[in-house]
């Protein structure tokens, strides 16, 4: 009998106090830009729950350091968001279980110096 796996979306400590802020900035200015922002974050955990490997993964040899060692992130995934944001993300999990852990979002610039495309 084949057993059917368990797919969870969690939250690092990062992502949780960024996702609380962009609400914190929502309920004070009423932005549609950071509507749009958290709609889209939203619905890609949801999509995740379906297809943990929905994203773009990111070749091992980029992955920065910062990632490895805060976390020990062995493959990290990144989905494209509105107005050029991404949101990075790994994957763990056994024969049992799939968990994405959602590790921060940002936008293109600071994508670009921790990825390291650009200098500054």
């Amino acid at each position: 009998m084949k057993t059917k796996k368990i797919i969870r979306v969690k939250y690092s400590p990062i992502f949780e106090k960024q996702l609380k802020g962009l609400r914190g900035v929502i309920k004070e200015k009423d932005s549609k830009f950071h509507k749009q922002l958290l709609k889209a974050i939203e619905r890609e955990k949801d999509c995740l729950l379906i297809n943990p490997h929905r994203g773009i993964q990111v070749p091992k040899d980029q992955i920065p350091k910062e990632y490895v060692s805060m976390y020990g992130v062995t493959n990290l995934w990144k989905v494209n968001l509105p107005d050029y944001w991404r949101m990075v993300y790994t994957i763990i999990g056994n024969e049992l279980e799939i968990i994405s852990i959602l590790l921060e979002f940002m936008d293109h610039k600071k994508y670009d110096k921790i990825f390291r495309y650009r200098k500054k």
